[in-house]
């Protein structure tokens, strides 16, 4: 028995995985976030361009991004006897990123999926300056949400709609279900992730997914302190403003995330009446 306790521990105890990304050029890559999917491990590289991951022995799917870069995923072997792993990333400009999405309650690459899936980046967010979900219409296809004038979304995909407090359209943060109209926030700010799954998708979603879902992934805080600040002001007295933080309080452990929006807009005319 003690020799059987002394085998298993050796194999179930986690060990240090080590790596540096560099660009196309050897160059190294510094702050590029790297991440073992469906482990909740992340980590940011070093001024050396150098990272060290801590998991159990195993195959894992390594992803990588960095701003200005492609995000590539790369299958590794994590063992005592793990090398020291480099890997080279490319610019945006060159090479498409490749997706990573959770549309089956895990993490996996979007083109080994068999459905129809409209994934966004955060930076593709940025790029599109996208504030509500009502503006995924203009980009992802079949999708329309508008508002009807009380500031929430009735949205539609392949036509499929309702107008009633249960829509036909599930919209999911962070995994929990925004079961009607009342209990929806529609904005979007500190978002990692959107993914948008066409057509009947109620056997993983359950109620209100019979046209399909809207997946949003916020942000999620790490072993290092991170945070924003944005202010967008426009016409009509149009305010935004958005700050957010995220820190270890615990490494490994415990983590805080904070992120916070005002939003105001005067409207387009005065009723008198």
């Amino acid at each position: 028995m003690f020799i059987l306790f002394l085998a298993l521990s050796n194999c179930f105890s986690q060990v240090s995985f080590s790596g540096k990304i560099v660009d196309e050029k050897s160059v190294v890559v510094t702050g590029a976030t790297v991440a073992l999917l469906n482990m909740n491990v992340t980590t940011i590289t070093n001024a050396q361009g150098q990272f060290t991951l801590t998991a159990f022995p195993g195959t894992y799917w390594l992803y990588v991004s960095a701003t200005g870069y492609a995000a590539i995923t790369q299958q590794v072997n994590i063992s005592k006897e793990s090398s020291v792993l480099t890997i080279s990333l490319q610019p945006s400009f060159i090479r498409l990123d490749e997706v990573v999405v959770s549309a089956e309650k895990k993490e996996e690459l979007l083109q080994t999926l068999p459905l129809s899936i409209t994934a966004l980046t955060s930076r593709q967010i940025k790029e599109y300056r996208l504030w509500n979900i009502q503006e995924l219409t203009a980009i992802a296809p079949t999708f329309y949400s508008a508002d009807p004038g009380d500031k929430r979304n009735v949205s539609s995909i392949r036509g499929v709609t309702t107008t009633s407090y249960d829509p036909a359209i599930a919209t999911y943060v962070d995994g929990v279900n925004q079961f009607n109209l009342d209990t929806y926030i529609p904005q979007l700010f500190d978002v990692e992730r959107i993914e948008v799954l066409r057509g009947p998708q109620g056997t993983l979603y359950g109620r209100n997914a019979m046209g399909g879902v809207v997946n949003i992934i916020t942000k999620q805080p790490t072993n290092y302190t991170t945070g924003f600040a944005e202010v967008n002001i426009g016409d009509h007295n149009q305010q935004r403003y958005i700050a957010s933080i995220r820190t270890p309080l615990i490494k490994d452990k415990l983590f805080l995330g904070i992120a916070g929006m005002y939003d105001k807009m005067n409207g387009f005319y005065t009723n008198d009446f």
